[in-house]
């Protein structure tokens, strides 16, 4: 039975606290989210909106490249250094990832503009266009790795009323930076400069929000001086390891929407693409409800480990799992009732061909939703191999059969249709290929993240017993 005396405590706890400050500010932050989208996909079209996700996906494919995993080290091992009070450790961490990030976001920026449009050219008939829109977009690199540190380093303190601050202020220049963009023109190339602006925008907010507020925790962080002071002297040949393995794991799970989203584009057209973006907006919004979570778990779960508390997590993550996967089951299955009422309702007409991907998705937002809990756990309990090795197999398994189906221009429905002696068109070509696409991505996701439940739950689990 569930008393007032339970109550009370359950949300005296600092982690379900922080959790319900941060998905507070998760309302703010999917409505200009949400608003953003919304704007973007009505006014473009769909050939034009597939135009810019094939630009965006470009450079996220010209991403993988950046093997060094910086952002995702950091966010494991600045907390289990905020967590031992090692201030000379958190100082290195912050000047290694500045030195990194200066050299790959030049550097990323000079190669796209030297080789992306003529790629680009050779894959989409003579099309450099998509390139050059890729070239000037990776000018954001630079600026959206420092303000991912700044928010890291919020997060590793567990600062989250300031992090859901700046979070928020975030999105409400990117929904400026959007609108000034679309009113100016509805295009791919303003939507590349608004974007360029934003990161650059929100990369000085958060440095300010930094300097403000650094002696202010428990574990105070270093002036912005000494860090940059530190990052001739740094060498960081001792945290790419970590992060390589970090990198490696982050990119090829990148990989499975950026490719089966480029293949669309490719065998299917830029307006198949267009239609797939669409279904990956649709579901991400929805899953910022659960980012707050995600969020704390990001600091919680390396600060236990690193404090080997391994009894006490395996208690709490399986909870926090149970919850994730009822909650998700029955959210996601109300969402593929309501959505042929709720595209064509918000995004308009134009979009209604749209709606058997957005429905298709539905088992990527809970994979989503429930396996997003796990990279926390496995980077900190050092399963990296396993798990690259997992998705690798699972990448060349599933990406493969889908490819082949895409270029002889059929759908999984067709295949379907075909096994059971029935016909039912679902439309144009575009969109059977969009179909094809979102069940490859809903494959690679959901195979992905069951193998690597089956081996990081054990191993947290005998970690658990030995303590």
């Amino acid at each position: 039975m569930v008393t007032p005396d339970r109550l009370r405590a359950f949300f005296n706890r600092k982690f379900v606290r922080d959790t319900l400050i941060l998905q507070v500010g998760k309302v703010g932050m999917t409505a200009s989210t949400f608003l953003s989208a919304l704007l973007v996909a009505r006014l473009m079209g769909a050939a034009d909106y597939g135009i810019w996700a094939l630009a965006q996906s470009v450079l996220s494919i010209a991403q993988t490249f950046n093997l060094t995993g910086l952002n995702t080290s950091l966010s494991t091992q600045l907390p289990m250094a905020v967590g031992a009070k090692d201030e000379p450790e958190i100082l290195n961490l912050l000047a290694v990832f500045v030195k990194v990030a200066l050299f790959w976001g030049i550097g990323v920026t000079a190669v796209l503009l030297l080789v992306g449009p003529a790629l680009t050219g050779l894959a989409y008939n003579g099309d450099t266009h998509i390139g050059l829109l890729a070239a000037f977009l990776s000018l954001t690199v630079l600026p959206d790795m420092l303000y991912g540190m700044m928010t890291t380093t919020l997060q590793s303190q567990r600062a989250m009323r300031r992090l859901v601050i700046v979070t928020n202020l975030n999105q409400l220049v990117l929904l400026a930076c959007t609108l000034v963009a679309l009113l100016i023109s509805p295009s791919p190339e303003s939507m590349v400069a608004s974007r360029v602006v934003y990161s650059v925008t929100t990369c000085i907010m958060a440095l300010w929000f930094y300097e403000r507020y650094r002696n202010e925790y428990a574990v105070p962080y270093p002036p912005i001086r000494r860090v940059i002071g530190q990052v001739k002297r740094v060498n960081p040949r001792r945290y790419l390891g970590f992060g390589f393995l970090n990198a490696v794991d982050k990119n090829i799970a990148g990989l499975y929407t950026e490719i089966p989203l480029q293949i669309v584009g490719i065998y299917a057209g830029k307006t198949a693409a267009g239609y797939l973006e669409l279904g990956f907006k649709a579901l991400t919004i929805p899953a910022t409800l659960a980012s707050a979570l995600f969020d704390n778990i990001q600091a919680v779960v390396p600060q236990a480990i690193g404090r080997r508390d391994f009894k006490q997590l395996w208690r709490n993550f399986m909870r926090v799992l149970v919850a994730l996967g009822l909650g998700a089951v029955g959210f996601y299955a109300l969402f593929v009732i309501f959505v042929p009422l709720i595209v064509p309702l918000i995004f308009s007409d134009q979009w209604i061909p749209a709606v058997p991907i957005v429905r298709a998705l539905a088992l990527y937002g809970i994979v989503l939703a429930v396996g997003g809990i796990f990279g926390p756990l496995y980077r900190g309990l050092g399963l990296m191999r396993p798990i690259i090795a997992i998705k690798v197999i699972t990448l060349i398994a599933i990406l493969l059969p889908g490819l082949l189906l895409l270029q002889q221009g059929a759908s999984l429905n067709d295949v379907w249709d075909a096994a059971n002696n029935t016909s039912i068109n679902i439309g144009t070509h575009a969109q059977s290929g969009a179909v094809t696409g979102a069940w490859i991505v809903n494959l690679l996701l959901f195979i992905s993240a069951f193998l690597t439940a089956l081996v990081a739950l054990p191993a947290l689990r005998r970690k658990a017993h030995k303590s």
